[in-house]
């Protein structure tokens, strides 16, 4: 393994600490790549955060080993599916869909520790999770009763995946389900929800909070003509009343007609004899009633557009229940946001600086945006976190990201909440000190991926539980379907003529499926413990930017 980047001498010395080799060079540069031995390496993966300066290190590599396999990081899905399909021997991985997949499948299901999508682009979510019989509704039932009640795979009881399959599952023992999230989702025991006369009453002390607060930020100017309007109109009635001779019912009647310049003539200064200032009265309430009228006529004007904008992304108060709150809407977070839709689930988004196409998603009624920092505990109050499923905070900050957590966990303790760490140890430190479980580094969720395309093309990523590390692999069958050339491999699902059909037994395929499966990879590490010679070590070498 040589890691090929422009680094000082102590990130070279913690590369070599790693067990790597380590030479620091610009890695898009042809004598760059002939020094690291690209010639005779059995692949490269250029991984930096920058797509075209990996993609021009995967093509200089092929000019220099048309031979070697490409494993490139593109952030842009739609272009590195295009580069596969036309660079031979190459595999494409783009970190924010990868990662996105586990950050939307624990949002829907918090026993969710791995997603992806199957087939990859076109097909639904699938999730492995990992949660107790009862917690899955099935105690009591045998394994092939629940995997009928969940339409799901069940590939571990009791830490075992070589189980009985007539056995009666109890209610404590852990269960590692794989199958469509959506089903996931429905097997998960809800909450007891609040008795509609608590939701009734809290609707309506929100309610009267937000009227409260939208009495506040009224201009002073519209407040004040407002009120003289409204005291011009009382006394007008009362003089009117006296003037002319009307009972106050009438009295009140001639001056809206008056004020708002209706004028029906049947009650009139001069129909009914009035006196000489009763003219002027009349006069007076027209031109106040005119002023009134236009300032009206604007303010409703002014305050339908921004209502307008509001609805689309400003703070405005949520009403929703078992929504999913999603706070950053980036690159990841953007993937989130399309896998959760997919799902059919009501998302609310929090975003600083929404970009146009989250904005016309807002037009379109498919979310709900909120323009704002959700780290503030006002904006979170906005989203009705005590209804709400769960929070994904998916900022391009760690520390944000915590802080929105905890936030959110101060209102709601019960609230699942999924994170987004860049950085595992972090992750780790977090789910330890703060309970939050369902803490993701992205890192962690796309490196061993893109580490798996290198030796093993159809990696889709690696899941570890009941003490075994499994690679998630995908297989295209050809006319004479033939298992994974690994041992101990287990059959998740394949794809059949547009259907996903759950697969017990390698001998079920048929030709042409796709196949999805999992296979231990202790086995590996076993055989990579084996003393090579230096030919063999020099053939086998790895290159990665």
């Amino acid at each position: 393994m040589v890691l090929l980047w422009e680094g000082d001498a102590d990130f070279g010395a913690r590369v070599k600490g790693m067990g790597a080799a380590f030479v620091g060079l610009p890695p898009n540069d042809y004598e760059s790549l002939r020094t690291v031995g690209v010639m005779h390496a059995s692949s490269i993966m250029p991984v930096s955060d920058d797509d075209r300066l990996n993609l021009q290190t995967a093509l200089k590599a092929r000019d220099l080993n048309p031979k070697i396999r490409v494993v490139v990081r593109q952030f842009n899905r739609t272009l590195g599916r295009k580069i596969e399909q036309n660079l031979p021997d190459c595999s494409a991985v783009s970190s924010s869909a990868h990662a996105a997949a586990t950050y939307a499948g624990a949002a829907v299901d918090p026993g969710c520790f791995f997603a992806l999508q199957f087939p990859d682009f076109d097909g639904p979510l699938l999730g492995f999770s990992e949660r107790r019989a009862s917690d899955f509704s099935v105690s009591g039932c045998t394994v092939a009763e629940a995997e009928k009640r969940l339409s799901s795979r069940v590939i571990s009881v009791a830490s075992k995946t070589d189980f009985e399959g007539h056995a009666r599952l109890e209610g404590e023992d852990k269960l590692v389900v794989f199958g469509p999230l959506t089903n996931l989702r429905d097997s998960w025991p809800r909450a007891a929800q609040d008795s509609s006369k608590n939701v009734r009453r809290t609707s309506l002390t929100r309610g009267w909070r937000d009227f409260a607060r939208g009495l506040k930020r009224v201009e002073p100017i519209l407040l004040k003509i407002f009120l003289g309007g409204a005291a011009l109109y009382v006394i007008a009635t009362f003089y009117f009343a006296w003037a002319l001779k009307l009972d106050p019912i009438s009295a009140a009647y001639f001056v809206m007609t008056t004020m708002t310049t209706t004028g029906y003539g049947d009650i009139s200064a001069v129909t009914n004899k009035g006196p000489w200032h009763s003219y002027i009265g009349s006069m007076v309430i027209m031109v106040g009633g005119l002023i009134i009228s236009g300032v009206f006529i604007a303010s409703v004007t002014s305050a339908l557009n921004r209502a307008q904008i509001t609805a689309l992304q400003g703070l405005r108060r949520i009403r929703a229940r078992d929504h999913v709150v999603v706070c950053g809407a980036g690159q990841v977070g953007t993937r989130v946001i399309d896998y959760l839709l997919r799902m059919d689930q009501r998302v609310v988004v929090i975003e600083m600086n929404p970009d146009s196409l989250l904005i016309e998603r807002a037009r379109d009624r498919s979310i709900d945006l909120l323009t704002g920092d959700a780290t503030n505990d006002v904006t979170l109050g906005f989203c009705d976190l005590d209804n709400a499923k769960s929070l994904v905070a998916n900022t391009d900050s760690d520390t944000l990201n915590l802080e929105v957590a905890l936030g959110a966990r101060s209102r709601n303790p019960n609230l699942n909440v999924v994170l987004r760490v860049q950085e595992p140890a972090f992750a780790h430190s977090i789910g330890r000190q703060f309970q939050l479980t369902t803490s993701f580094s992205t890192t962690e969720l796309t490196a061993p991926a893109i580490a798996g395309l290198s030796r093993f093309p159809g990696t889709r990523g690696r899941i570890s539980f009941d003490g075994e590390d499994y690679n998630v692999g995908e297989r295209l069958q050809g006319a004479v379907p033939a298992p994974p050339p690994a041992k101990f491999c287990i059959p998740l699902y394949v794809w059949r003529e547009g259907n996903l059909v759950a697969l017990h037994d390698f001998a079920e395929m048929k030709p042409y499926d796709r196949l999805l499966f999992i296979v231990p990879l202790s086995q590996f590490r076993s055989n990579a413990r084996q003393p090579k010679s230096e030919e063999s070590i020099t053939e086998r070498r790895f290159v990665a930017t």
